[in-house]
């Protein structure tokens, strides 16, 4: 009896832990009087890497290179994917500066904000792409990851779209990430 007891225990354990949604506590989907994002400002001064990591954040420095919360990133991709609520902050570190992006997946939608940007509106896309590939004359492969309404999106067409001034032809989409590996 005791047996059935803790493997009915597991089972309830595992179905709360899969149904829970993927945030980070302290990260809000909210908003001024104006409609701009206001997600920034709970922002700790002097905030680190290490913290943002153990924040829940995926952090990134000036190469593209990850320094860690991939968990957190792939956790994030999982569950938007699978249609629930989520949340991550991107921490990227260039030199001096950092900036941050703010990621929802909020009632069927993502939806990204950039510290760096003058427009923290609320602007919904249906699909998050991760497309890899190679453009013409690199030496190494890249990967690209865009928000968009547009499912057939393609490495090619994106990457000709960010390099060359005459394609406009493509969807919009909006950038999350852009690497080298």
């Amino acid at each position: 009896m005791k047996k059935v007891f803790l493997i009915v225990c597991f089972f309830l354990f595992i179905i709360l832990a899969s149904s829970c949604d993927t945030t980070i506590e302290n990260l809000e989907f909210s908003f001024d009087t104006n409609g701009s994002y206001t997600g920034f400002e709970t922002i700790p001064e002097n905030y680190t890497p290490e913290q943002a990591i153990e924040d829940g954040c995926y952090v990134r420095d000036k190469k593209s290179d990850e320094i860690g919360g991939i968990n957190a990133w792939e956790s994030f991709l999982k569950s938007s994917k699978s249609g629930k609520n989520s949340n991550i902050r991107i921490m990227s570190i260039y030199d001096d500066a950092v900036y941050y992006q703010d990621l929802f997946y909020f009632e069927g939608y993502y939806r990204i904000f950039d510290s760096s940007s003058e427009d923290l509106t609320d602007h919904k896309y249906k699909y998050i792409l991760d497309l890899k590939g190679r453009t013409p004359n690199a030496v190494k492969e890249s990967r690209i990851v865009i928000l968009t309404d547009d499912e057939t999106l393609t490495f090619e067409n994106v990457s000709l779209s960010m390099y060359s001034s005459g394609i406009n032809s493509i969807s919009p989409y909006k950038m999350v990430l852009l690497e080298s590996f």
